[in-house]
Formats: C-alpha cells, sequence, structure tokens
C-alpha cells in the first residue's frame, strides 16, 4: 500500500509542478499504478491464505501480538530449543564430574591423613 501511495504522490508532485507530461509519462503512471494494484491484490491473497493456514494448525497469525512476542523471544535466547537443552546437559554433567572428583579427592585426603 505505502508504494501506491509513493506513486501517486510522485503523480501529483509531477502534475503540480506544472510540468508538461509527455503521453508515455501518462502511460507508464498507469502502467506502474496497476501493477502495484495487482501487487497488493497478491500480497493480500498471500495474507488471507496464511492467515487460514495458521488457524487451521492452530497457531497464532504471524502477525498477530502473540506470535510476535513469540519470535521476540525466539530472537533473545542463543540458539536453538534443542541446542541451549544440550547445554545444561552439559553443565549438569561437568557440575556431576567436578563432585566426583572433589569427593575422591577428599577421600584420598582422609587416607592420607589416617596414615
Amino acid at each position: 500500500y505505502a508504494a501506491y501511495e509513493v506513486s501517486q504522490q510522485k503523480y501529483q508532485c509531477l502534475l503540480e509542478s506544472n510540468q508538461k507530461m509527455s503521453p508515455t509519462d501518462s502511460n507508464n503512471y498507469l502502467i506502474d499504478q496497476n501493477s502495484l494494484i495487482h501487487l497488493l491484490w497478491l500480497f493480500g491473497h498471500q495474507r488471507a491464505t496464511t492467515f487460514k493456514a495458521a488457524q487451521n494448525e492452530g497457531v497464532p497469525a504471524p502477525w498477530s501480538d502473540e506470535e510476535k512476542a513469540r519470535q521476540r523471544e525466539m530472537r533473545k535466547q542463543k540458539g536453538t530449543w534443542r541446542q541451549l537443552r544440550h547445554k545444561e546437559d552439559e553443565r549438569r554433567l561437568m557440575e556431576r564430574n567436578r563432585l566426583k572428583e572433589e569427593k575422591n579427592r577428599l577421600k584420598e585426603e582422609k587416607k592420607v591423613s589416617t596414615v
């Protein structure tokens, strides 16, 4: 829609600037205007199809506030959910290994102190 408005404003500026428009310029403007209308029509159908598909799948439409908030949250996280899960698993494993090493070290110290 914005491209259509820009095209209209451009045409109005040409008319108001008292420039003589050639028939070719006028025809080009009409062609551009018609092309933009067809594009807007296609984008409208694409948006409607996307909305219906989202409804059928039971998810919010991509331009809804709920979906925009979800997308923002996804951009905040680093990596995919799977990568985050693996990172958490790695952290737990390292913590477990650290505790085992500490326990073994304490056992060794206890053995040395008793001897």
